[in-house]
């Protein structure tokens, strides 16, 4: 007997290999404090304004990113996005300022890694599934563990091996040849563009709600307005400012410099006793 896949499940797979390989390099961050404040020989709180500024980019990005999924489709969104951050990426290699990284990463590649997001994921995966949703959002979901599980430390090794521009070079290209054509050809927004039906169809109740939105139009101020909409952000905002904001960012840099200071030794020496 052959085992039949719905078209649904390599939509969840490529959305995770998405998040994997666009988040992933984003919470790598940390990995890279120590080599720039080594090469531009700058502190440790000047490098952290680039992780400021990119944590602010991102967060203002989404409800504009929410805008163009609804407007272009969430497969135009996250192709473009990931090309973004793959070009970013590359581009770092031959940056020479620091001011010149800041534009780059602060800006440019955090708009991408913005639309690159679970914004987009969510909106295919609830086109694609009635059924086994929750299931669906899960596995997407897991991209950003595991893209961080698998690439701040293969960051570190590369860092080491071939110096941080070398180990922007690979990532870049990595996102650039494999990732990008790979979301570009394979995502599909909706099963009615590869003439299938979701998984589990369409309930009543789906058609009733997505009859009334044809009706019914509202603004975005009206969502404002709303102190649910805060109750859900405000924990989102802690969150992101604790656990991404602070921990993502220094977790590396901190312990490595403080055993480092300890023993007198530097990144090559402590890795060649390892």
């Amino acid at each position: 007997m052959k085992l039949k896949i719905h078209y649904a499940w390599i939509i969840v797979l490529v959305i995770f290999i998405n998040l994997l390989a666009v988040q992933g390099v984003r919470l790598s961050f940390g990995a890279f404090i120590e080599p720039w404040e080594n090469d531009f020989q700058l502190d440790r709180g000047t490098i952290s304004l680039i992780s400021t500024i990119s944590f602010i980019v991102y967060g203002v990005s989404q409800p504009f990113i929410g805008t163009l999924v609804d407007k272009f489709g969430p497969r135009l969104i996250l192709s473009l996005s990931t090309i973004l951050v793959a070009i970013s990426f590359l581009l770092m290699a031959f940056v020479n300022n620091f001011w010149q990284l800041l534009i780059i990463y602060g800006l440019f590649l955090s708009a991408g890694v913005g639309g690159a997001s679970n914004v987009a994921a969510t909106v295919i995966v609830t086109n694609w599934f009635h059924k086994k949703r929750g299931l669906a959002l899960a596995i997407v979901e897991t991209g950003f563990g595991a893209g961080q599980m698998i690439l701040v430390p293969g960051s570190l090794a590369l860092i080491h091996w071939i110096g941080w521009k070398g180990t922007v070079s690979v990532l870049g290209l990595i996102l650039f040849i494999v990732i990008f054509p790979i979301v570009l050809f394979l995502i599909r927004n909706t099963p009615e563009d590869k003439e299938l039906e979701r998984i589990g169809g369409h309930s009543n109740k789906e058609v009733t709600n997505i009859n009334k939105k044809k009706s019914n139009t509202f603004s975005n101020w009206e969502v404002y307005r709303k102190k649910q909409f805060w109750f859900i952000i405000l924990p989102f905002a802690i969150c992101g400012f604790t656990t991404t904001g602070l921990m993502d960012t220094h977790l590396i840099p901190i312990p490595v410099m403080r055993f480092f200071n300890k023993h007198n030794w530097n990144s090559s020496q402590c890795f060649g006793r390892i």
